[in-house]
Formats: structure tokens, sequence, C-alpha cells
């Protein structure tokens, strides 16, 4: 993961930044995968204090401390797997007026900010406009909507895209070197990423892909008439946004063959999500206009963001397939 962020136009951007001496005093980090946020943002951290190719002791140490979350100069929030809250920000407020210990400058992370409280992003926003002397924020989200306009417009957007099926393969194949995935379960997994490396992994490590694959293609081969009834069966299905990415990915395939059988693509020659389930592709496919194969992945992010706020998901997929069915 390490490598496919240092290739990133945000990590290049920021390096670039510091070596002129040009650093904003706050940076949003944007990345869409809530598995590798943290350590992104650790990864992008170690830049404002020179140790992320580490070629002294001192440099490796810093690195390591930071990676620990104990480097005194480079304070993390909020816990893991908690949501930064108003108490943590009076915390933090409290943490600005000590001076750096180690160094000249003190970097505050805060990974996932677009979880954080309004309450909480409000209290931060004088301290985001007039910060003290060498005080950096690095605030790390797996999205911009939820995070206040007000906040998006102290800091300096650091947005990493999502990465291409082959990039999140390679990847996958070093992660599970030793065997741990077969070569058709990482490529499997890899498409149904959505480019994000952190989705792969939960697919691959919970060896649900299975189930997950017959549920979407229910969902996109579902009618009028039998959508709730395949509705019901999700209710309690607990990789939600996983789900999401493996039905849009079938409307995504079937667009492109449908397309490719309309003349609007050159070659039909093209990966499938799953080669063995062509003709289940072709299926939905034949059974959908093309403009709402199309529609389908508006309706779908819409899902997404529901799904963001907390909305029920079965009621977010059903009303955003209807909006599908109802296109045609």
């Amino acid at each position: 993961m390490q490598t496919l962020l240092k290739n990133t136009q945000a990590y290049r951007l920021l390096k670039a930044e510091r070596d002129k001496n040009r650093l904003h005093h706050a940076y949003l980090l944007l990345l869409d995968d809530k598995r590798n946020l943290r350590s992104a943002v650790k990864t992008f951290a170690k830049l404002f204090f020179y140790c992320d190719e580490p070629t002294t002791q001192d440099q490796a140490r810093t690195a390591s401390l930071i990676d620990g979350e104990v480097f005194s100069d480079c304070l993390t929030y909020p816990k893991t797997d908690k949501k930064f809250t108003v108490a943590e920000t009076e915390d933090l407020l409290e943490e600005i007026t000590l001076k750096p210990i180690e160094g000249g400058k003190k970097l505050f992370l805060i990974a996932d900010f677009s979880e954080a409280t309004a309450q909480a992003q409000n209290k931060l926003l004088k301290v985001l406009e007039e910060p003290p002397e060498n005080v950096f924020f690095l605030l790390g989200a797996t999205a911009s909507y939820s995070v206040l306009s007000t906040v998006l417009s102290r800091t300096e957007k650091l947005e990493i895209l999502p990465f291409t099926e082959e990039k999140v393969a390679e990847c996958l194949r070093r992660t599970y070197r030793d065997g741990g995935a077969s070569e058709r379960e990482i490529s499997l997994a890899a498409a149904a990423s959505a480019g994000s490396v952190g989705t792969a992994r939960n697919v691959l490590d919970g060896g649900y892909y299975k189930e997950l694959t017959d549920r979407a293609f229910e969902l996109c081969t579902a009618s009028v008439s039998t959508l709730p009834i395949s509705i019901k069966k999700i209710s309690d299905i607990k990789y939600k946004k996983e789900l999401l990415s493996f039905i849009k990915l079938i409307f995504r395939d079937a667009f492109l063959y449908k397309a490719s059988e309309s003349g609007e693509l050159v070659s039909k020659e093209r990966y499938f999500f799953l080669p063995t389930e062509k003709d289940k592709v072709c299926a939905v496919a034949n059974n959908r206009s093309l403009s709402s194969l199309l529609f389908a992945q508006e309706a779908l992010t819409d899902a997404e963001k529901e799904l963001f706020f907390n909305a029920n998901f079965p009621q977010c997929v059903e009303i955003a397939l209807s909006r599908v069915l109802w296109h045609d």
C-alpha cells in the first residue's frame, strides 16, 4: 500500500511543497478506503518530518514512532475505531498551546475526519484559520461531502483517486505473496474494489465474495415484483459497501457489453467482473436499456452517500434499484 501511496499525485505534490518550504498549515487528505486511511495519513505525515525515506538512525526512529502513534510532535486522533468528538477537539486545543519537544514543528493528524461530528468540526474552525506558528494539520477523510464547507475552505485538498484494477491486484499479490489468496480470488477482489485496496482486502479476508456475488446478481436481475423479496435477503448483510460495489460493477460490465453490441465500443473483448458469470452479465444487459445501465451508476452512488450518513441500507438499495427499473 505504501508503494501505491507514494506514487500518487497527492503525495508528490505534498513532497514538492515541503521541499520548496511552502507547506500550508492545513491539508485534507481524501482517500475512499476506510481500512487504510489511518495508515495513509501517517505515511503522508512522515513528509513533514523528512523521514519519508529514512537514511539515518534518527529518521528511522521518527518514522517508527509516527507509525506507532507515539511521536511527541505528531499527535494522532481519534483513538482507533472511534469518531473525532468535541472532547478530543478540546484535548487537541490544549496540546496546541504546548511547544514542540523534538523539533521545530508540531503536526496533528485526524482520521477519519469525515466521521467527525459537526460540533467537533466547528470547534476547530478558528485554529484552522489562524493556527499558532509551526503548527500543522493533516485531516484524513474517506469523503468530502460530510466535511463542513467552512473546514474545506480552510484546508488544501490532497485527493487520492481510485487506483486501477491492475494496481490493486499488484498490491494484493504483494500482500498475499505467501499464498493467502489465489490469482482468481485476487482478480475478483481487485475488480470488485472500486479502486480501494481496503475493500479488496475485506473481500479476500472475509471469504464472502460468493455470497455477495449471488446477492448482487439477484438484485441486478430483479423485477418490480421480485425486488422486495430480494431486498429482504440483504437486511442483515454485514458487508454493505462491498455489496454496493459488486452491484455497480455488474451494471458497469452490462453497460459496456450492451454498448459494444450497439456498436458504441470498438471491441467486445474486455475483462468481465466474473469471467465464469459472463452469461449472467449478458442477461442483465439484455433486460435493461443502455440509458438505465448508465443511470444505475448515478443511482447507486447516491445510495452510497445516503449509507454514509447512516441511512437504512436495504431501503437505500431498494430505492436505488427502483429508480433504475423505472428509468427504462
